[in-house]
């Protein structure tokens, strides 16, 4: 994670670039219960709340210009995206495709079952040279990735010079940032965030080509009281494990 701005590498970005806020949901019961939630709609913890006050005081004082929410429809996003909305006076446009993925058969499975059992299919999803993996009865990575390059761009189209708040999930943050740096999708987890944290993109969606201004800003939550144990042991192990 980098709280400091990250040169665009020589690149010139248009002005019709879009300004993209990503948002990261709140910790949920999933998160403190170090489960795997793609799909599963899982509640936002006590402590999650807390996250999402937090994130939405500080988005309405920084951000609160922008011209847009979007969210994921899964309520651990769409409660927090609400909350933001509330105090910006926007009312977030559930996309889809702003969904995690889709872990399949893994689905809710605690990580500690995924690595005793599933550590072959953990080991397939961090192959560089897997792009066809795919999770059981789930998700592939390359179709993750399309989904995530297709939602990122479509809502930099539709808001051309302007700053846009997306309400998201860790792998799509983390996908966005393999993309955005031409690496595979293999390497997502060197790109996870914290929950209610805030990653920083200007985007041209016409060439393809952005700048990462700031990746997983937490420093607005830094007033609450320290993560559970649980959140604690997710954070050290997230290089082992999805990032949900």
């Amino acid at each position: 994670m980098n709280d400091e701005p990250i040169p665009a590498a020589g690149r010139t970005l248009p002005p019709t670039a879009t300004t993209l806020l990503l948002v990261r949901h709140a910790e949920t019961v999933d998160n403190a219960g170090l489960r795997l939630s793609g799909w599963t709609d899982a509640a936002i913890s006590d402590h999650g709340l807390k996250q999402v006050a937090a994130v939405a005081e500080h988005f309405n004082r920084e951000h609160g210009h922008v011209s847009a929410l979007y969210s994921s429809p899964l309520q651990r996003a769409r409660i927090t995206a609400e909350a933001i909305g509330d105090l910006t006076g926007h009312t977030p446009i559930l996309l889809d495709d702003l969904r995690e993925m889709y872990f399949g058969d893994l689905d809710g499975k605690s990580f500690e079952e995924l690595r005793e059992a599933y550590q072959d299919i953990l080991q397939a999803d961090e192959d560089i040279e897997q792009e066809d993996f795919v999770w059981p009865n789930g998700e592939s990575r390359s179709g993750f990735s399309e989904r995530v390059e297709r939602v990122i761009d479509a809502i930099a189209r539709r808001h051309p010079g302007e700053a846009i708040g997306v309400i998201t999930h860790g792998g799509i943050i983390a996908v966005f940032m393999t993309l955005l740096y031409h690496e595979s999708g293999a390497l997502w987890r060197k790109w996870t965030v914290p929950n209610a944290s805030l990653t920083e993109v200007v985007w041209d969606p016409v060439s393809r080509q952005g700048q990462l201004v700031r990746h997983g800003d937490a420093g607005h939550l830094e007033h609450l009281t320290p993560p559970s144990a649980a959140e604690d042991a997710m954070i050290q192990t997230a290089v082992s494990t999805p990032e949900t």
